[in-house]
C-alpha cells in the first residue's frame, strides 16, 4: 500500500503499464508487417508460377498453331475446293426451266365449211383476253466432251495440292521468325548482362581512383575520373539498346504466339547456345532442299495443273456430245385444245421428247489465242522452276559457309573475352599496387566489353544462320498436327 501510495511508485507502475501497452501495439503492427510479407510473397510466388516458361520449342508449335497466315492459307484451299466441286458438278445433269405468264386473245377450235377453214373466235376486244402460262425445261446430260471436265478436274486436283504445301511453306517461315526473335530475346538479355557487368567494372575503378586519390598514389591523376565517364557512355548506351531490343522482341514473340497483352511469359535460355554442331557436305543439304523444299512440290503440282489448263483448253476447240430431255407445258383457260399434230398452239399444248446433240464453238483466233496464252504461262512456270533451283542452291551454300563463318568468329571472340578478360584483372591488380595506369585499366575494360558484344553478336548470327539453314534446306522444324 505504501508503494502505491507513494508518488514514485505510481509514476513507476505507470511506467511499466505503458512499456506493457507498447509492446502490445509493437507486437501487433509486427503482426500485420508479417502478414503483408507473406501475403505479398505468396502473391510474387503466384504470379511466378501463373507466368509460363516456355522452350524454344514450345514457341514454335504455338506460333505454328495459332498463325492466321497459315489459316490465310487454309481459306485459299477452301476455294480451290470448291473449284474442284464445280468441275464435278458438271458431270450431272444440268436443269434449265423457264416460266413465263402473261395476257392472250381467247380463242376457239378452227372449223371446216366448204373446204375452208374458218375461225369462229370472238374479236380482238379487252373483253375476250384471257391470261396464260408457260413452263419449258431441259435437262441435259454430257456424254463426251474431248477431255473438257477431265482435265479441268486434274487441273483442280493438282492445285488444291499446290495450295497444301503453301500451307508448309508458310509454318517453315514462322519457324525461322520465332527462331530470329528467340536468339534475339537471348542477345538482348545477354546484352543487359553485359552492361550492367561493365557498369560494376567503372563502378569499381572509380572506387580505386578515388582510394589511390586519397592516398596520394604517383600513378593516377585527378582526370582519370573524366576518364572513367568518358569510357562508359558507350556502355550505357549499349545497355539502353538491350532493354530496348528485349522489350521489342517480347512483345513481337508475344504476338506471334498470339497471347493477350496482359499475360506475360518467359522463355527457358538465358545464354545463347554456342555448341558446335557437326555439318554435314553441302552437296547434302542442297539435294535435301531440291527433294523437301514446299516451293519445289509447289511447282510440281502448279506444273501439273497448267499442263491439264492447256490440254483443257485445246479441248475447247472440239464439240461436246449429250443427251437432252425437252419439255414444254402451256395453258390459257380461254383457248380451246387442239389435238392436231400439225398445228401447235404456243400458249395451249403439252409435250415432251429425248433427243442427242452435239454443241461446237467456233470463232475466229479466240480460242487459239487461249490456248496460246495457256501455254505461255506454263513455259513461264518452268522458267520459275529452273531459276528456284539455281536460286535456292545458292541460297543452301550461302547460308552453310555463313554457319561455318561464325562458328570460327564465336570460338575466336569466345578466347578473346577470356583474355580481355584476364588482361583486366591484371590490369587492376597492377593499378592497386601502383605500378598500373588507370589508362590501362581503363582499355582493359573497354576492350573487354568490345571482345565481349562481338562474341554475342557472333553467337546470335551463328544460331540464326543454323536455323536458315535449316529452312534453305526443306527440314520441317515444327511438332504440331498437319
Amino acid at each position: 500500500m505504501r508503494f502505491f501510495n507513494n508518488r514514485k511508485g505510481r509514476f513507476a507502475m505507470l511506467k511499466i503499464y505503458s512499456s506493457i501497452r507498447l509492446i502490445q501495439v509493437l507486437g501487433v503492427i509486427i503482426g500485420f508487417g508479417l502478414i503483408f510479407i507473406f501475403q505479398g510473397e505468396a502473391l510474387a510466388e503466384k504470379q511466378k508460377q501463373e507466368r509460363p516458361v516456355l522452350s524454344l520449342q514450345q514457341l514454335i508449335d504455338m506460333a505454328v498453331a495459332k498463325s492466321p497466315e497459315i489459316d490465310e492459307s487454309r481459306s485459299k484451299i477452301d476455294v480451290a475446293k470448291s473449284n474442284l466441286k464445280q468441275v464435278k458438278a458438271a458431270y450431272y445433269p444440268q436443269i434449265d426451266i423457264t416460266g413465263v405468264t402473261g395476257p392472250v386473245n381467247d380463242t376457239e377450235e378452227p372449223i371446216i365449211i366448204n373446204n375452208k377453214i374458218h375461225d369462229p373466235s370472238p374479236g380482238t376486244s379487252l373483253s375476250n383476253t384471257g391470261i396464260f402460262g408457260r413452263l419449258d425445261f431441259t435437262v441435259k446430260q454430257p456424254i463426251y466432251t474431248f477431255g473438257k471436265l477431265f482435265n479441268r478436274e486434274e487441273a483442280a486436283k493438282s492445285g488444291i495440292k499446290a495450295r497444301e504445301f503453301d500451307i508448309v511453306k508458310k509454318k517453315a517461315e514462322i519457324v525461322f521468325r520465332v527462331k530470329q526473335l528467340y536468339y534475339g530475346l537471348i542477345l538482348a538479355r545477354q546484352g543487359i548482362n553485359a552492361a550492367i557487368d561493365a557498369e560494376n567494372f567503372f563502378d569499381d575503378a572509380r572506387r580505386r581512383i578515388i582510394r589511390l586519390l586519397k592516398l596520394d598514389a604517383e600513378n593516377v591523376v585527378e582526370s582519370d575520373l573524366y576518364r572513367i565517364d568518358a569510357f562508359r557512355a558507350g556502355s550505357i548506351r549499349s545497355g539502353a539498346e538491350a532493354e530496348k531490343g528485349a522489350k521489342l522482341t517480347h512483345f513481337a514473340l508475344k504476338s506471334l504466339i498470339n497471347l493477350p497483352p496482359e499475360t506475360e511469359f518467359d522463355i527457358i535460355e538465358y545464354a545463347l547456345p554456342t555448341n558446335d554442331k557437326n555439318l554435314a557436305e553441302l552437296t547434302n543439304y542442297i539435294q535435301k532442299a531440291s527433294s523437301e523444299r514446299p516451293e519445289f512440290k509447289q511447282l510440281k503440282e502448279a506444273l501439273n495443273a497448267q499442263e491439264f489448263q492447256v490440254k483443257a483448253v485445246r479441248s475447247d476447240r472440239y464439240p461436246s456430245f449429250f443427251l437432252a430431255l425437252e419439255g414444254s407445258l402451256a395453258g390459257a383457260p380461254g383457248r380451246d385444245k387442239l389435238d392436231n399434230p400439225y398445228i401447235n398452239d404456243e400458249f395451249n399444248h403439252a409435250y415432251a421428247g429425248i433427243l442427242a446433240g452435239l454443241k461446237w464453238n467456233f470463232d475466229f483466233g479466240i480460242s487459239c489465242a487461249r490456248v496460246d496464252k495457256a501455254q505461255a504461262e506454263y513455259r513461264k512456270l518452268l522458267y520459275t522452276r529452273d531459276s528456284a533451283k539455281r536460286n535456292i542452291s545458292i541460297h543452301v551454300a550461302k547460308c552453310y559457309h555463313e554457319v561455318l563463318e561464325w562458328e570460327k568468329a564465336v570460338n575466336a571472340y569466345r578466347k578473346a573475352t577470356a583474355a580481355a578478360r584476364k588482361w583486366l584483372i591484371a590490369a587492376i591488380a597492377d593499378f592497386d599496387m601502383g605500378i598500373g595506369t588507370a589508362q590501362n585499366m581503363l582499355n582493359a575494360i573497354e576492350k573487354y566489353g568490345e571482345n565481349k558484344g562481338r562474341y554475342l553478336e557472333a553467337a546470335l548470327n551463328y544460331n540464326i544462320s543454323q536455323a536458315e539453314l535449316i529452312y534453305a534446306a526443306g527440314v520441317k522444324d515444327w511438332q504440331v498436327c498437319e
